[in-house]
Parts: structure tokens; sequence; C-alpha cells
């Protein structure tokens, strides 16, 4: 082909790649390192194509946890009013920046800070007149986890009042000129969730003093094991070590004909055994006469010089009950001919009858009053006392058996009284918070607090129409206000708090706390020296487990920020004192992170988990 025609046919080559364009690869150059521009509609599709949920991504076995927040998280809001950027503040020189701006700009730091993981709600009102103060979050439904019991147990304070007290007596025939009392007893209980065997011994000494000497039948004791029986129906069995090479001494206790003792146990010539040759305990039940009993065997070596105790539940609650009862009102003096046996009270009242005996009251055993035991379970955050508390008191207030659902409903019906609290504005379901259903927020908590508390005061200053307030509140009487304030921890001094809030907060933040797998949460009262009180809900979801410790040292951290603003404020009844020269937002953020750094190395033996799982793990 001649040089003509080559130039030709290149020249149709270049005009035919113009008329069809450049090819794809050509069109869209890549640079290695670098992404493609995308579009604003473009990032929004792709977005949504990547975060749509699926089922199996949600499926958190069971755990309803909240998502995390984004990097952006919204401003904490100062009576109810959304602020601008500190920084912008900063630039204004002439414009003085107030106490509560400058708290709001430090809680922001924690919250941007060690709280920046999952979610944290939080809502601060003055307790006397509930106006808003500081929020972030506030209606966001979380888990509180225990401080549910702030609920439950102001159901139950409401429901029989914090002198209440459960009784458990003793019925029969009266006695005659000599003591003796014709045929059976009955042991009667109302449901008391703290009766133990000491209960029972008091009951007995208490039948004694009355003269009684001697019963001339059973101890009958109800097929209801809730209402008559013991609630834990438990007994320790204590294996110490003898001579090497011989038996090992057993005891157990409380004991009573109920329980056979087969000590088969030895004791070892060294401190330590081989692997599986340890002690053993067993329990069965046997016939002996026609009659159950609990055989309990002993089996094992133990170590040279070495003694354990391991706790047995008892494998019938009614029968073990009543023979502790038997054996208590021997040990008192009183003599029982006959044995044990299970029978209703319309049973007992209908053989008795014919004989001309009607039952009295020979002795009685009271619990201590509601308000200490409420206290009990909010200061150590006991889970199934506060379950039976609130299922109990709505049983006798309502006559019918305990059953968690009616609990629930009082739970309901206390806080729409209270607040204005819906069964659709929250989700509980147990009087101990013990659930990952349950959904309140800082608000609803606040509202608990200050109707539970009676915080509100007739001398307090009437809120502007333009101030932000909690939602209004029925409050207790002074009674149940007293008890139930009293049962909160107090920082520094006992309860879930004993090891928290020490010097300069020790004995002014009443509180209580919650604590679950990615749940940490504190709600109460801050007490200022200068006489005002806040109120506040802290609480936090979806962290990590890791973060627990750091979780809770920031929420000192926020209480500690609270109490710099009231000791601001113009202490109550005393005049103004000369504004001081405020510092810097940053400075605030500053003094902060320090508090972080000091509070992260606090004791946190106050985990109110520990002592819900040590109560919850031996519960029958």
């Amino acid at each position: 082909m001649t040089r003509g025609a080559l130039t030709r046919l290149g020249l149709v080559a270049v005009l035919w790649a113009l008329a069809v364009g450049p090819s794809p690869a050509e069109a869209q150059p890549r640079t290695r390192g670098k992404k493609p521009v995308v579009t604003a509609s473009q990032h929004s599709k792709s977005v949504r194509a990547k975060v749509r949920p699926t089922a199996k991504a949600t499926a958190t076995r069971g755990k309803a946890t909240p998502p995390r927040r984004p990097a952006a998280t919204p401003r904490v809001t100062v009576a109810g009013a959304v602020r601008g950027p500190s920084e912008a503040r900063i630039r204004r020189a002439p414009v003085a920046v107030t106490a509560a701006e400058r708290t709001a700009d430090a809680l922001d730091a924690i919250l941007r800070g060690p709280l920046r993981f999952g979610t944290t709600g939080l809502y601060v009102a003055d307790a006397a007149t509930g106006a808003e103060l500081f929020a972030i979050h506030p209606d966001d439904p979380l888990n509180p986890a225990s401080n549910v019991k702030l609920i439950s147990t102001a159901t139950a304070l409401a429901q029989v009042g914090p002198d209440f007290r459960y009784s458990t007596r003793l019925l029969g025939a009266a006695p005659d000129a000599d003591g003796v009392v014709a045929g059976s007893v009955y042991l009667h209980g109302t449901f008391d969730p703290t009766l133990t065997s000491g209960g029972l011994s008091e009951l007995a000494e208490a039948v004694a003093a009355d003269g009684v000497r001697v019963i001339k039948g059973d101890v009958v004791v109800g097929a209801q094991p809730s209402r008559d029986a013991i609630y834990r129906a438990r007994f320790w069995v204590a294996v110490r070590a003898g001579t090497p090479g011989r038996s090992a001494s057993v005891s157990v206790g409380p004991n009573s004909d109920y329980l056979e003792v087969v000590n088969l146990a030895t004791t070892g010539k060294r401190a330590k055994v081989k692997k599986g040759a340890g002690i053993s305990v067993r329990s069965t039940v046997v016939e002996r006469d026609g009659r159950p009993r609990v055989q309990v065997t002993i089996t094992g070596t133990i170590g040279k010089g070495k003694s354990l105790e391991r706790a047995v539940v008892a494998k019938d609650r009614n029968l073990y009950t009543a023979h502790l009862a038997r054996a208590a009102l021997t040990k008192a003096g009183v003599a029982v001919e006959g044995d044990v046996h299970v029978a209703s009270l319309e049973q007992f009242v209908a053989e008795a009858a014919p004989t001309g005996h009607l039952p009295i009251v020979l002795g009685a055993h009271r619990s201590a009053p509601l308000a200490e035991i409420v206290a009990r379970v909010n200061k150590r955050s006991i889970n199934w006392l506060a379950d039976r508390i609130l299922t109990t008191t709505t049983a006798l207030a309502h006559d019918e058996l305990p059953a968690m659902d009616d609990g629930v409903d009082a739970m309901y019906a206390w806080l729409d009284r209270a607040g204005r609290i819906g069964r659709n504005d929250a989700v509980i379901d147990t009087g101990s918070g013990l659930s990952y259903r349950t959904a309140l927020s800082p608000r609803q908590i606040v509202t608990v607090l200050r109707a539970a508390t009676a915080a509100a005061t007739e001398s307090a200053p009437v809120p502007t129409p333009s101030t932000v307030t909690a939602t209004p509140t029925a409050t207790f009487d002074a009674d149940r206000a007293r008890a139930f304030r009293a049962s909160l921890s107090i920082g520094g001094v006992d309860g879930t708090l004993r090891g928290r809030f020490r010097s300069p907060l020790r004995g002014r933040v009443h509180a209580k706390t919650g604590t679950l797998t990615g749940v940490i949460a504190l709600s109460g009262l801050l007490e200022g020296r200068g006489g005002r009180t806040l109120v506040f809900s802290l609480v936090t979801n979806g962290h990590s487990r890791r973060q627990k410790l750091g979780v809770r040292a920031a929420h000192e951290q926020i209480v500690t920020v609270l109490d710099r603003y009231l000791a601001e404020l113009t202490p109550v009844g005393a005049e103004p004192t000369a504004a001081t020269e405020p510092p810097s937002p940053d400075a605030a953020a500053d003094a902060a992170d320090a508090d972080e750094a000091d509070a992260s190395e606090a004791d946190a033996s106050g985990d109110d988990l520990g002592d819900d799982r040590d109560d919850a793990s031996t519960a029958p």
C-alpha cells in the first residue's frame, strides 16, 4: 500500500472515532488512590441501599438496645431553648456567658467525649418548681434498668402506706388454764416476702409468752406457698475437716425433723484433694412412716484443715416451713404432740368447728414496716424483692393472689395519676427493671421522682408562663414522700452509691442506680449547699461492656458539673453577691475532662447488678 493510501486510511479512522465517541474506559478515567466523585442524589441512594436493616441485623437476642448516635450530637438545651455554638458566644466578647451556658458547655464536652458512644438522655429540672434546666434527648424511650424500681416501690407505698407490715399468725383453739391447745394449729400468712426461719422463731416465742405449753395436734400450713411459707426455703450444709483419714464433721441449719443427714464425707491427709474427689451434697425426698422427708447425703473428701458451706433448696416450701415452725415451738418450750401437714384454711376451720373450738390468734410475727423494706429494695437494688413487694401489695390492696400482670397494671395506674404517663407513653413489664423491653424517657423518670418525693412546695417560687416545666405531678403525702426519699441510696454513704460521690458531694446525692448489659442509669436528687435541689435523670444505652466504668464515671462528672452550677446560684434567702468574671467555655470543658480522669478511678463497688445477681440466683 502506498504512503498516500495509508494517510487516507488514518484520517478515516480518526474521523470514525470522533463520530462514534470515546470508549467507556476513556470517557471515565480513574486515578489510582482516588475515589470517584458521587453527586448528592447518587449518595443518598447508595446510603439508603447500604443501611436498609435486615431482620437478622436488628435481632439482638431480644435485647432492645437503641442505635448509636451519629457524631454530630445535638447540643444540650437550656430551659428548653437550643443554644448556638459556644464559639459564637466567644466572638461576642461584650456578651456575658451565664452560669447556665457555662454548665451546658461543660455537659456538651462530656457528651461529646466519654459519652459519645451509644445514646445518652439527660433531663435536669428544679425540684421545687419543675422548671426545666438542661436536657439532651429528654424524650427518647430508653431502658433505665433498675430505675424501674422507683415506680414499683412508689406504687407499693401508694397502695398500702409506709407503715404497713406483713403479718404471719398462728391460729388454734384457745388454751386452757394449763396452757394446753386442743387440736392442731394453723400457720397463716399475708404473702410476707421477708419471712425467714428467724421470723418463725419470734412467732414461737410470742406463743410461749402467752402461756401456751402444749399443742395436742399437728402444725398445719396452707397450700399457697407465697402466702404462708417462708420465701427462701433453703438450708445450709456445713462441712468441716476432722482427723485425717476419718469422717468429716457435718452440720445442717436451720435443722428440723424434715431433714435426714447421711454423712459419708471423709477428711483428706493433705489440704488439697484430687480433682473430682471433693465434697458433693445431694438431696432426695424419702418416705418415713408415710410422711415425706428430705434426705441429705454428703460424699467425697475435704482437704485437711478445710471447711465449706453449701446452700440447698428445700423440696417443698410448705412442708419445710411447717417443720421449721414445729421446731421453733419446741425450742421455745411448747410441746407439739402431732406432726405437720398441708391443708387449706377453709378445711382447717371446717375440721375445728365440730369440736366447738373456733380458732383464735395464738401469736403473731410482723415484718418490718414497708418503708424499711422499700429502702432495702432501692438502696441495694434487689430484683426479686422489688417484684415481690409490687405483686403482694397489689394483691392485698385488691384482695387477690399475687400476679405480675396485676402489679404492672398498678404501676401504670400510678404513673397515670402521678404524671399523666399512659400505657402508650412507656413500656414496663416488671417491678425490678430486669428486662430489655423497658422504655422510659429521662423526662418521665424526673416526673416520677418529683411525684414520689413530693418535691414541690407551697413556698417555692411559681414558674412564669414562659418557663418550660416537667409534666404536672400528683405528689405523695408527707409520710409516703419521706419514706420514698429515704429509700434512695446516698452518695458516699450507703447502698449502691456507697463507694461513689465522696467529698465534696458526700451525702448530697440521693439517687437510684441502674445496670444491665449496655445500660447505665442514674436518677435522683442533688442537694445544693445554698438550699436549692435539682432533680435529674441520666440514662445511657448502647455502649459496649468494656465502656461500663467509663460511662459510670462520666455520669458522676455530669453530677459534679451540676453541683458547680448550683454553687454559682444565689443561695435561697441570701443576698446576691457581686458577679465574678466567668471562665471561658473551654476552661469549663477542660475542668470536665479533668473530672473524668479522676472519676475513672472511682470505686465501682456500687454496681447494683452485683446485688441483683446474688439475690436472684438463689431465689426459688
